[in-house]
Order: C-alpha cells, then sequence, then structure tokens
C-alpha cells in the first residue's frame, strides 16, 4: 500500500501583505499556491498511490471562490478517474460548518464529519487494507483534545488517523486541539497523518508515526525553505518508507552572504548580480529572497541608509516580469561594519574609544544591557507613536540591537576608510 499525506494546502491564499505593495507579484505567488495543489495530484498519480490523506486546512477560508473549489474539486476528480481515493477533514481555516451546502465531492472522496470520530475502511483487491479515521473541525476555534477521542476498533491490518491540532508546547501557531504524544500511543494507531502546523516533521518515528507534512507551499519569510507532502509505503503492517516530497515552486529563503573587502558600489553590483544568476539558474522554482551582507566593507555607510538600500531593492526587482521565473529580493539586512581597527581605537584616549568601551560593557553584562533596554523602552512609552512599540525581550535579540548601533554609531563618527 502507497498513500500520500498532505495538509494546509491553503488553495488561493490571497498574500495581501504582498499584493497591497505589488498587485502582480501578488497574483504570481497565488497563482504558484494553486500550481502546487496541481503538483500534488500529479505526484499521486505518478506514482499509482492508492489515496491521498488531505488533513485540513485545504482552502484559506471555507470553501474558497467558485474558482477556489473547481481547482479543488477538478484535481479529486483526476484521482477519481485514476482509482484514488481521497479522505478529508476540515480544519480551522476551512471548518466543516462554513463548507458550502451545496459543494457535493467526487463518489472517490470522503470528507469525515465533526460530531465524532469515525472510520473508513480501505480496501484493496477485496480485502480490508488499512482503517482510516478522521474528525473535522465544526466551526474556526476549537479547543477540545480530539486526540482523546481516537481509538482503534477494527481488525484491518494498518490504520491511520486524520488530526488538525497542535503539539501541546508548541506557540508557533494558535494551538487549537492541543495533543501530546501520550494521547496518540494510546489510541493505537500506526500513522498520524497531521496537519495545522506549517513546517514538515516527524514528531515520532515509530509506536505511532506521526508526521507533520507542512504545508504545500510559504506564505512569508517564517515558511521559509522547500514545501509539499510525505509519501508512505506500507507493507501489510509495516511501514517501509516514508519520504518528504517537495512540490512548491515558490521558496522563501533568508540569504547571508559575506561582502569582505568590496570597497565601492560597482564590486557590489556585480555581487549581486551574480547572486541573483545563481538563484535564477534554478529552473523549476521561484524565489522570494531576504539577503544579509555581513563583513567588513568600505561602502558600510551607504549600506546603513535605509532609503538608499530600498532604492536599490526597487532597481533589482524592476526586471521581474512574474510570468516565469523570478528572484524577488524583498529585503536586503545590512549586518556589515566598516573597516576599523577596533583594538587600535581602543588604545587612544579620545571620544571613539570611549564610545567602544561603553558598548562593550554592554555586550559583557547582560543584566546591564536589560536595564539600558527598560531606560529606553520607558522614554520610548512616554512619547505619542512609542505606544505601538515592542520591547525585545530575548538575549540574543538585544545584543543584535546592540551590535548594529555600536556600528552605526562608530562608522558616523570615522568617515571614509579607516588607513591601516
Amino acid at each position: 500500500m502507497k498513500f500520500i499525506h498532505a495538509a494546509d494546502l491553503h488553495i488561493e491564499s490571497p498574500y495581501q501583505g504582498i499584493s497591497r505593495l505589488n498587485s502582480e507579484l501578488g497574483s504570481a505567488l497565488t497563482e504558484l499556491g494553486k500550481k502546487s495543489y496541481a503538483n500534488l495530484i500529479d505526484l499521486c498519480i505518478s506514482e499509482k498511490v492508492d489515496f491521498l490523506l488531505l488533513a485540513g486546512d485545504s482552502f484559506e477560508t471555507a470553501t474558497g471562490s467558485l474558482g477556489a473549489m473547481y481547482g479543488f474539486f477538478e484535481g479529486l476528480r483526476r484521482l477519481e478517474q485514476n482509482n484514488i481515493k481521497v479522505y478529508i477533514i476540515c480544519g480551522n481555516h476551512d471548518p466543516l460548518g462554513d463548507w458550502s451546502k451545496t459543494f457535493k465531492l467526487p463518489e472517490n472522496a470522503t470528507l469525515f464529519g465533526s460530531e465524532n470520530v469515525t472510520f473508513e475502511l480501505f480496501r484493496k483487491n477485496g480485502a480490508p487494507v488499512a482503517s482510516i479515521y478522521g474528525i473535522s473541525y465544526e466551526k474556526r476555534e476549537e479547543w477540545r483534545p480530539l486526540a482523546k477521542e481516537f481509538e482503534r476498533k477494527d481488525p484491518a491490518p494498518f490504520s491511520i488517523a486524520l488530526l488538525h491540532g497542535t503539539l501541546s508546547g508548541r506557540h508557533a501557531h494558535i494551538p487549537y486541539c492541543p495533543f501530546d504524544l501520550s494521547m496518540l500511543r494510546e489510541a493505537d494507531i500506526d500513522y498520524w497523518a497531521l496537519g495545522h502546523i506549517h513546517k514538515h516533521e516527524v514528531l515520532s518515528e515509530a509506536n505511532p508515526l506521526a508526521v507533520y507534512p507542512g504545508n504545500l507551499q510559504g506564505r512569508h519569510f517564517n515558511e521559509t525553505g522547500r514545501k509539499g507532502c510525505y509519501m508512505v509505503e506500507v507493507d501489510e503492517k509495516n511501514i517501509t518508507s516514508k519520504k518528504f516530497m517537495p512540490l512548491s515552486e515558490l521558496i522563501f529563503n533568508y540569504h547571508s552572504t559575506d561582502i569582505s573587502g568590496i570597497e565601492g558600489e560597482s564590486e557590489l553590483f556585480t555581487h549581486l548580480g551574480e547572486l541573483k544568476y545563481e538563484y535564477l539558474k534554478n529552473e523549476s522554482e521561484c524565489f522570494m529572497l531576504r539577503i544579509e551582507l555581513t563583513g567588513r566593507t568600505g561602502i558600510f555607510e551607504k549600506l546603513s541608509d535605509h532609503d538608499q538600500l530600498n532604492n536599490l531593492i526597487e532597481e533589482i526587482n524592476r526586471e521581474n516580469k512574474y510570468k516565469g521565473r523570478f528572484v524577488f529580493v524583498d529585503k536586503i539586512i545590512n549586518k556589515t561594519q566598516p573597516q576599523i581597527d577596533l583594538e587600535e581605537r581602543k588604545r587612544s584616549s579620545d571620544l571613539i574609544a570611549d564610545l567602544i568601551n561603553r558598548f562593550e560593557s554592554y555586550e559583557s553584562d547582560p543584566e546591564k544591557l536589560r536595564a539600558l533596554r527598560d531606560k529606553i523602552f520607558a522614554e520610548i512609552k512616554s512619547a505619542r507613536a512609542g505606544k505601538f512599540a515592542e520591547k525585545p525581550e530575548e538575549d540574543q535579540e538585544l545584543k543584535e540591537i546592540l551590535e548594529n548601533a555600536k556600528w552605526k554609531c562608530i562608522g558616523g563618527l570615522i568617515p571614509g576608510k579607516e588607513q591601516d
């Protein structure tokens, strides 16, 4: 038996933030999301799987627009033509209570109800092979620990549970339908087909095998890397293989590049052009990039100017057509340093030496740094615009802010490149 497990398709996800700034790019990302679903259907057919599992949030909202419904229906119908079954549950984005009452799925598709856990028996060559259990969300917010309601009840050699929920202690998503691994083990299910978390992850390798396949396509820079589904093969009662299968043709990615030694703008342009070309050489994927510049450079001062960086980004992206492959640079993050010998400057007795020593005293004393943060934010909060400011809580974030401030202060006080 072979099956594919996918979740969080979010068909027709609107990319609203991006669309407001660049409608052409927003439309391209939505179309690529639809293409990811088409790729999922193609994979099921080419691999000749027995069935497809969809573990919630197939649509962004309810059943989506007529166009989204049509695309979803046509994919299921193609599977029906190839004798591939589909088992579906609803999640928080597409709860069962919001599904169109007139939207009927093809005969090969089973949509689980929301009142209690039920199961469907999958037969192959007339013999029962697997029992597939599932329960849908009735409404958007589902706080019950539904995993406790699963219990193996039939004699099929292999069992699968479809659940849209959150492993207890995880805070990446709203913790709907919380569960822990002990709940999964108590149900005596062989494979847990999970949904809701947008990062692919194997929570438990065996007894049971529990998998989040992640979403089909990243939607922002908190969802980086390749996205897709899991393909699982079973020999009678035993899982013989599981494999993550990338499907998305759009990837959100952070790229850090060292520009040490770059002295002028032309060298930077050449470096960025070569970087973009390396991504464009990939003929099957588009990229949303955030580029982090590091190292000591002679153009630190210009890179510290936000308006200059934004202007550079606009020019880099101007050549994108969004009809074929593209690389869109979302942001350039300046983490470079000026070409200054700090140890040499610290040995002098001027204002800059004093400034360096003050910064380093905060770097070496976390409590002192937190006290500085509290003092600054007390002053910010007293200003009218400051009520919206959020105080950084993590020490690492504080150190990064301090590091950036240090180099901007020192770089601003020492114009041009300092001679060795």
